[in-house]
């Protein structure tokens, strides 16, 4: 599944109807870990603020789910009911970022690179079998860069990328930096937004062949 797969989404409401509810939790952290290390976007949601359906503050069990669920790994958390027909759909938004942001200042960033880039390219390969010389230039590239925002402190990484491939495999290392992806697909802009630390910056001026690669690039960075 995971060699096939674009991104999961655990949905502990409907793992519960399959699985003993005692279980739903191993399942969660195991598929969530999972995708972390084959570097594809994992989205939690069901119940994530289900009381604020009608009451304009959650639950401090689910304030705690919240966050818990970041710092398992999730890429993405996913509200539904509370703003598809809840009473404070803005709020439940609002409350969840809160959460979301505190989690994220609680990750051990750092360590969490150290032990997946030892994890190293035996395991991404066994998760995901269409490893070759030109994926691992890209992952070598991408940790190195993860390393150095590590050792200088650096406020962002800036990615210039046409598929998204680049900036996907950097989210894998989850730098402290935010990930600013440039890119002139509207799609792959859209996409990114599922990957932890990314932020894609839709680039709509087309490749000018009058000009050099290099002057490309130093017109999206300074975009």
């Amino acid at each position: 599944i995971n060699a096939e797969y674009g991104g999961i989404m655990v949905a502990r409401g409907d793992m519960g109807i399959e699985i003993p509810p005692e279980k739903v939790f191993l399942a969660q952290k195991m598929i969530i870990s999972k995708c972390n290390l084959a570097g594809k976007p994992v989205i939690c949601a069901t119940q994530m603020l289900e009381s604020m359906t009608v009451n304009p503050r959650p639950t401090r069990a689910e304030a705690s789910d919240v966050a818990n669920a970041v710092l398992d790994g999730a890429d993405c958390v996913m509200l539904s009911g509370e703003t598809a027909k809840g009473k404070y759909p803005l709020e439940a938004v609002s409350i969840m970022n809160s959460i979301c942001r505190e989690a994220e200042v609680a990750w051990f960033h750092s360590q969490y690179f150290y032990d997946i880039r030892r994890y190293g390219n035996t395991g991404l390969g066994a998760l995901n079998p269409s490893t070759g010389p030109n994926k691992l230039i890209a992952e070598s590239t991408c940790i190195a860069a993860v390393d150095a925002s590590f050792a200088m402190n650096c406020s962002c990484i800036v990615v210039l990328s046409t598929t998204g491939a680049t900036a996907a495999l950097m989210s894998r290392y989850r730098p402290l930096a935010p990930i600013i992806v440039v890119t002139r697909d509207e799609r792959v802009a859209r996409q990114l937004h599922l990957f932890r630390g990314c932020f894609p910056l839709y680039y709509p001026e087309p490749k000018n062949p009058e000009i050099s690669w290099m002057e490309d690039v130093d017109a999206r960075i300074n975009v």
